[in-house]
């Protein structure tokens, strides 16, 4: 059972990303409007959630961790504006491969922040890691600005790394659902913090009528982006987190197919790009899961 939803959760997330790239390309007039589009759309969602509130065991909460869980949210949506606006400057699968980063991150953050020592395995899967990512970007064609896409996801994977470490934390002190209210509460503060500058506000202002128009994408986006934080979160709690880990690395494989797929189904929705060079595509693709699976083990 571990399996299913540890495959569901890249094919979720690979979807999410070829929207994304959608968004970014035809709907927003800059990158950084979809961490604000997709902080509203959090909002809206997680209202449900806090009418269990009161249901919760806040009994182990204290300041610290609300900074914490607060400060994770706010890496999230850091991570974000990297994210979106690497978008701009490469093809949805080879973005999503560059999240792979995160896991050889992890690792080394942990050894200096936590005094958690590496082990052999650790290194090895971390330069395939690293090798991988690197191909990946000499393979984009996109050559004017593929170096540029590497290093936004680059310091974007780096944000994410720090979040993982800090919700670590926060998980190992409250309930799952306490720790996400609060950590969603970040993600959300911080996506919303732009709009105190009039410049921010003037721009998203011209755009309401056209973002108002597509709202129901932005909120399918964040609802598909929920059910594969659920999927991968599911398959940890049924399985191995190393195999898991391992199985949720194929995600720029199912971004490829999703793109390629929404392409054939509505051109501008998917992207041309996916469907050249997919023989070596995939072969970086299975370098970067064995990648994972060593690191993670």
């Amino acid at each position: 059972m571990w399996l299913f939803f540890a495959l569901l959760t890249p094919l979720f997330f690979g979807i999410v990303i070829t929207l994304d790239h959608y968004c970014v390309d035809d709907l927003f007039d800059h990158p950084w409007m979809g961490v604000i589009t997709g902080s509203v759309a959090s909002f809206i969602l997680i209202i449900p959630v806090l009418f269990f509130a009161p249901l919760l065991d806040w009994e182990n909460l204290t300041l610290p961790l609300i900074a914490l869980s607060l400060l994770a949210g706010c890496l999230i949506q850091l991570s974000q504006f990297f994210y979106f606006h690497s978008l701009k400057y490469s093809e949805a699968g080879i973005i999503a491969a560059y999240w792979n980063m995160v896991p050889a991150m992890v690792p080394f953050l942990s050894f200096f922040l936590l005094e958690e020592i590496l082990g052999l395995r650790q290194y090895v899967g971390i330069v395939l890691l690293i090798l991988a990512s690197v191909i990946f970007c000499l393979i984009d064609v996109t050559l004017q600005t593929r170096w540029r896409a590497f290093f936004l996801m680059g310091m974007a994977s780096l944000m994410q790394a720090m979040m993982f470490i800090l919700q670590d934390v926060v998980f190992t002190e409250v309930s799952y659902l306490v720790g996400f209210i609060f950590i969603t509460l970040g993600l959300i503060f911080t996506g919303l913090t732009p709009l105190l500058f009039h410049t921010v506000r003037r721009t998203v202002q011209k755009n309401t009528k056209n973002i108002l128009s597509y709202v129901w994408i932005f909120l399918g986006i964040e609802f598909i982006n929920l059910a594969a934080l659920a999927s991968s979160q599911g398959a940890v709690a049924l399985g191995k987190a190393s195999l898991v880990a391992a199985v949720e690395s194929t995600m720029p494989a199912y971004t490829f197919v999703v793109s390629s797929a929404f392409f054939l189904w509505k051109p501008t929705l998917g992207d041309l790009r996916a469907h050249r060079r997919l023989p070596i595509k995939f072969s970086i693709i299975a370098l970067m899961i064995a990648g994972v699976w060593i690191t993670a083990m």
